[in-house]
């Protein structure tokens, strides 16, 4: 028995040190994709200059001018750490059958899929962090920098973006019995866009959307995180969100489990 055999954690370590080496370059190598990626969402920072405006005779809900540019700064940091685009790669590969050769690999071909949106990450937060930094600083922004609430922060914004990437592969897998699915992540996409704190924090909305809201998956993949670092979600309201965040990963983990399962035998049966 080899060393591999004795210790299966290390051959896990160095399948994903390869993984992350691999995406790692090709990702270096789409620099300038990704910085028009980071442009392309840009749609925070046009609402801070919106609602900056609206708060420039006095607080709205208790926010003011400076407030906003804080809360819209995290937000533009929070979705850029969280964007996911699995849905358009893997739904073209089952239709056209480009899955066949991946799946002829001795592991899940979810985990490129990982390995490429991790090493993306790593290349976007240089391009932004400096940028979001400078603009905190220029609105004073008045955050949260006790260690636990940094630590809350942080492990919020990699449980949004993991919530993130299940929940739009599990709508990707749906590409094995309909060619609707990337309708179906345009759709949640634009719900999510409303009910996240993407166009405005969610305790400016009424009170029965902000009874119903904290129940779905969205504020948790960018209000919650951004009140967390903002001090406004604090103590055990953060523990509350972390379980309800991870209630809502799981239930996309599980839901991606049973589809691959059950889309791998429809996509056998057809020949692919």
């Amino acid at each position: 028995m080899n060393a591999l055999e004795r210790r299966p954690w290390l051959w896990r370590w160095r399948l994903a040190k390869a993984l992350f080496g691999h995406s790692f370059a090709t990702m270096t190598e789409y620099r300038a994709e990704i910085t028009i990626w980071i442009v392309s969402g840009s749609l925070p920072l046009v609402m801070m200059a919106l609602w900056m405006g609206i708060a420039g005779e006095g607080p709205v809900g208790g926010y003011a001018a400076a407030d906003f540019a804080a809360y819209f700064l995290l937000v533009f940091f929070v979705r850029q750490m969280t964007s996911t685009w699995v849905v358009w790669e893997l739904d073209r590969a089952i239709r056209l059958g480009e899955l066949s050769p991946k799946l002829l690999r001795p592991m899940d071909p979810m985990w490129q899929d990982v390995a490429d949106h991790v090493a993306e990450k790593v290349l976007r937060i240089p391009i932004i962090g400096l940028p979001v930094l400078g603009g905190l600083w220029w609105a004073e922004a008045r955050l949260s920098l006790e260690p636990t609430a940094l630590a809350g922060f942080i492990v919020l914004v990699v449980g949004a973006a993991t919530l993130r990437f299940f929940q739009q592969y599990s709508f990707a897998l749906l590409a094995f019995w309909t060619d609707q699915a990337i309708g179906l992540e345009r759709v949640w996409f634009s719900v999510m866009l409303v009910l996240s704190g993407a166009l405005a924090p969610l305790d400016l909305y009424p009170e029965p959307v902000r009874a119903v809201v904290p129940y779905t998956p969205f504020p948790y993949l960018v209000d919650v995180p951004v009140q967390v670092l903002l001090g406004r979600i604090e103590g055990s309201a953060v523990a509350q969100a972390l379980l309800v965040q991870l209630a809502w990963t799981i239930v996309f983990v599980l839901a991606r489990w049973a589809l691959w399962r059950a889309g791998l035998r429809r996509y056998a049966a057809v020949g692919a």
